[in-house]
């Protein structure tokens, strides 16, 4: 009967330690706002969503192929405009890639690096 006391009593604490992990990390990630599991780069793409950053570029760009790659199925969370299709949409950009983001330009491929600095999505 001892034995069953001592199992009984380690199954118990397990479930409570557990419990109290879970509970530790849901606060943790509540009070820093870092989600376990998030990567930098969907943390970049949601500030630059809220930003309202777009990017300028067209199917035809090596470069622009490499920027989209850079962001992986994420990217279709910023807003794109495909300069080759719609030129009426690209009066002002004299090159491609281009990201417009807090009213200014930036021409040519950037890193998430750069991106993080020029956004300013420092976090």
């Amino acid at each position: 009967m001892e034995r069953q006391n001592r199992v009984f009593l380690t199954f118990v604490f397990i479930v409570l330690l557990v419990t109290g992990l879970y509970i530790f990390t849901d606060w943790f990630s509540k009070v820093t706002g870092y989600f376990s599991g998030e990567s930098e780069r969907g943390k970049i793409v949601l500030c630059l969503k809220e930003k309202g950053a777009e990017l300028y570029g067209s199917e035809f760009c090596a470069d622009c192929e490499k920027q989209r790659k850079i962001f992986g199925e994420e990217i279709k969370s910023i807003f794109y405009v495909d300069c080759g299709r719609n030129k009426e949409l690209c009066p002002n950009i004299r090159e491609i890639p281009a990201w417009y983001i807090d009213r200014k330009i930036y021409y040519g491929l950037k890193s998430l690096s750069e991106l993080k600095e020029i956004s300013e999505c420092e976090q």
